[in-house]
């Protein structure tokens, strides 16, 4: 507990200091006589709890109990110094100054703001899908303009500054708003956004898996547009095995024993079986298209053999069978093929069609023998001797039937 000398002793106060111990303060007042005053004992002060006294000072300084007087003597408060007083307001301002004064600038700095935002315009450059626009606006920050402006925004979009930028004036800042579509996909159609400009970078964009046999319709290099619709349709492979029939064929064959226009089956036709693995494309889970790997024959089949009569009765002759055959014509004399003199009456053949020494009958010329070869006469083609240039110019080139006896 602090003494104030000052209260005991009434002369030499300027020698006194408050924070003397009453030692210090009986070594200055020393000569002086000290009269007692009459006073009664003063009830003890609460020590505020925010303020606790240094324990330096509350050991060095006993409480000093206050003589018991006479009842009939006035008693007297002590004294308290100034400084005393305004201790704790000073040491109340030194705690709390610093919080004071950073609440005085943020008001300051809040009402400039409020004042700068709302009373004075300032220039927004804004750059929306490559196109820029120079408006003055009120507004506080970038989201609080786009809102003003009703330029619609989401997460997909691309903005090269935050949506809380505080806007000052002469701001600049770029929109590239992502483009819609949609895709139809494993039986779903869902949309979505992308700032990609090509179909293959939007799906991968959206995380969209496309196969590498995967259909994806428009084509993955084409320009994406607004609200394009896009088909990936999935395409899977399986090899599979089958046995299968093999189909017989049916041979036919001339025969000069029968009449023309009759015919008959010498023998019957038997199927074959095989066993063929297949590489099967499947289009959205619908079979599409297969493709032959392996073939492994396990029966051969049996061909039909038909026979046709070739037997013809004409100008009371019979001829085994007769061809539509194309006729060139010659002349110049010579041997044939068979030794013989060439001579009107005799023809070149193609002998694996009629051998030579066959008789035939030309509609239009009469009757012939196969007897030359030449190197044009192939398949069914006959050359015909004549006698003379002019005749053979005449004839030209003919389609003919003959009768092949």
């Amino acid at each position: 507990m602090k003494i104030n000398i000052r209260s005991i002793v009434g002369a030499d106060e300027e020698n006194l200091n408050d924070n003397d111990s009453i030692d210090e303060a009986r070594e200055k007042i020393k000569g002086h006589k000290l009269e007692p005053e009459p006073v009664e004992k003063p009830e003890p002060e609460p020590e505020p709890e925010s303020e606790p006294e240094p324990e330096s000072e509350s050991a060095s300084e006993p409480e000093l109990a206050s003589q018991p007087k006479s009842q009939d003597e006035p008693t007297s408060e002590p004294v308290i110094s100034l400084a005393e007083k305004l201790r704790p307001e000073r040491r109340a301002f030194k705690k709390y100054g610093w919080a004071f004064g950073i609440a005085v600038c943020l008001l300051v700095m809040a009402a400039w703001t409020f004042v700068a935002t709302n009373m004075i315009p300032r220039e927004v450059n804004a750059t929306i899908n490559g196109t820029v626009y120079t408006v003055e606006t009120k507004t506080y920050t970038i989201g609080e303009f786009l809102e003003e402006q009703d330029i619609k925004y989401s997460e997909e979009d691309y903005i090269d500054k935050p949506v809380s930028t505080i806007i000052y004036d002469g701001i600049s800042f770029k929109i590239t708003h992502a483009t819609p579509f949609k895709v139809k996909a494993d039986g779903k159609v869902k949309r979505y956004k992308t700032l990609s400009r090509t179909v293959k970078f939007a799906l991968e964009d959206c995380n969209i898996r496309v196969g590498k046999r995967d259909i994806v319709t428009p084509g993955l290099d084409e320009i994406l547009k607004d609200d394009m619709r896009i088909l990936i349709q999935r395409v899977t492979a399986k090899e599979k095995t089958f046995k299968e029939d093999i189909p017989f064929e049916t041979v036919k064959k001339d025969d000069a024993s029968m009449n023309e226009g009759e015919s008959k089956v010498v023998a019957e036709g038997k199927e074959g079986k095989a066993k063929v693995t297949y590489e099967i494309l499947y289009v959205d889970g619908k079979e599409h298209s297969r493709t032959e790997i392996s073939r492994e024959i396990i029966t051969e089949p049996v061909d039909r053999v038909v026979a046709n009569g070739t037997r013809i009765n004409y100008n009371g002759t019979t001829y085994s069978r007769k061809l539509t055959v194309k006729a060139y014509s010659y002349t110049g004399g010579g041997r044939t093929a068979m030794g013989t003199r060439a001579r009107v009456g005799e023809i070149a053949v193609d002998p694996s069609v009629i051998p030579l020494g066959t008789n035939v009958y030309i509609e239009g010329i009469g009757a012939r023998r196969a007897e030359d070869t030449g190197g044009n006469i192939q398949g069914n083609t006959i050359d015909i001797y004549m006698s003379t240039e002019s005749e053979c110019i005449n004839w030209g080139v003919r389609y003919v039937t003959i009768y092949i006896q």
